[in-house]
């Protein structure tokens, strides 16, 4: 009897433990939640950041504490998209120097952007059920996934501009235009239209037999041109790189990107200086 009283108080005690480490986690969970304005602030400081240097130095951190909230909340699609935010945004700032660790950069923050869309129903079963990247991308309407199509289209697609000669990950590049395709046809204008420079990417660099399409690149770029006058400035690197083939207009295009003034979209200034770095970076080989 006395070992059915002393048993019962020890699962008595696990049950309470239990229920209190459910408890304690539904609490910190909420407490993310609480924390989300917070949050956003600081990535809206970072996107205004003008100086490269101290934005390397911080993404690191802002990665380690995203990564412990999601330890907590790994459902929590705010923080899965500014998780790909920042892993992408540490590979772009790191990349000419490190590719392998630019790298590994990108195919974290793509993870962390598959996540934040699986929780799309009709996605995540289109993939269970063996359909590619590219034919699931279409189940999702909603605007509240926009933010992941486009990051995840970010950072995947920077991870296939790094690795070309790859092919296992240059095969991703059809996804890349899938995702950033169904973020325009959702809210063509989402982030000045920052979708609309993958389309013309991969337009760009897709044979025709594969779905490249060079009248199409050409319209993507123009549009992000006209929604912002010309003052989104990653987007004519890339237009340079990519779609270009005079090394006069090349050399002009990136030189004028060299040479435009700061604050010219205040809200994304630290897109616009890695810019002009790449853009210098890229006279120069």
């Amino acid at each position: 009897m006395a070992f059915l009283k002393h048993k019962t108080v020890y699962l008595f005690a696990i049950a309470v433990l239990c229920v209190t480490m459910a408890g304690c986690m539904s609490m910190m969970r909420t407490g993310i939640s609480i924390a989300h304005p917070a949050l956003e602030n600081i990535e809206a400081s970072l996107f205004k950041q003008h100086n490269l240097d101290l934005a390397e130095k911080g993404l690191p951190g802002t990665i380690m504490l995203l990564e412990g909230m999601l330890e907590t909340a790994p459902n929590d699609m705010l923080l899965q998209v500014m998780a790909v935010k920042a892993y992408a945004g540490l590979g772009m700032l790191v990349e000419d120097e490190s590719p392998e660790e630019a790298t590994a950069l990108y195919t974290r923050g793509t993870e962390w952007g598959i996540a934040a869309l699986k929780q799309h129903g009709g996605f995540r079963k289109a993939l269970e059920q063996g359909k590619n990247m590219n034919e699931a991308v279409r189940e999702i309407k909603s605007k509240k996934f926009v933010p992941a199509l486009l990051w995840t289209a970010a950072s995947m697609g920077s991870n296939v501009l790094l690795n070309v000669g790859d092919p296992m990950i240059a095969i991703d590049l059809g996804a890349v235009n899938a995702m950033a395709g169904q973020a325009i046809t959702i809210d063509p204008r989402y982030f000045y239209g920052f979708a609309h420079m993958f389309i013309g990417t991969a337009n760009s660099m897709l044979p025709a037999a594969f779905g490249g399409d060079k009248g199409k690149a050409l319209g993507a770029f123009e549009t992000i041109s006209a929604l912002n006058n010309g003052k989104f400035l990653l987007s004519k690197v890339f237009y340079a790189r990519f779609y270009l083939t005079d090394d006069k207009l090349i050399n002009q295009t990136l030189n004028g990107v060299v040479e435009a003034p700061d604050g010219l979209i205040p809200e994304i200034e630290l897109m616009n200086q890695i810019a002009k770095a790449k853009a210098g970076y890229y006279l120069n080989q």
